[in-house]
């Protein structure tokens, strides 16, 4: 199931108000935070499958080295939110949610992996193969 726009208001919204962890382990490598499903206070399974469908349908595809994901980005386009989705991706699959700034890019952003996007589940209606 698609999200619809009053979803993408909504983790737009909600995004700046919640406690995101900074992730220690790669501050020096890839430097994110992230809020998971059990840890941060407000957001239910039910909230994190509904951020990851707003990822799976506005989310545009981007590269992390050579994993192919999904990055929905702010307004202002200065953050990135993305799931860590598995071979055959599930709603449950968004039990944990990534933000990074948009100013480090990791690896060429050219060899997008389609196959993996449609799996994903971007809506093949949004933008062309490259």
């Amino acid at each position: 199931m698609k999200a619809g726009r009053d979803d993408l208001r909504w983790w737009l919204d909600l995004a700046p108000t919640l406690e995101w962890t900074w992730a220690k382990t790669y501050a020096d490598s890839a430097p994110h935070w992230y809020v998971v499903h059990g840890r941060t206070e407000g957001l239910t399974m039910d909230d994190f499958v509904r951020a990851g469908r707003v990822i799976r349908t506005f989310g545009e595809p981007g590269k992390f080295y050579r994993s192919t994901n999904l990055y929905l980005y702010t307004e202002d386009r200065t953050r990135k939110f993305w799931a860590m989705w598995g071979e055959i991706p599930r709603s449950e699959d968004a039990d944990l949610i990534n933000m990074a700034t948009t100013d480090r890019v990791y690896g060429p952003q050219d060899d997008i992996n389609w196959e993996r996007v449609e799996a994903i589940g971007i809506p093949t209606d949004r933008g062309a193969r490259g």
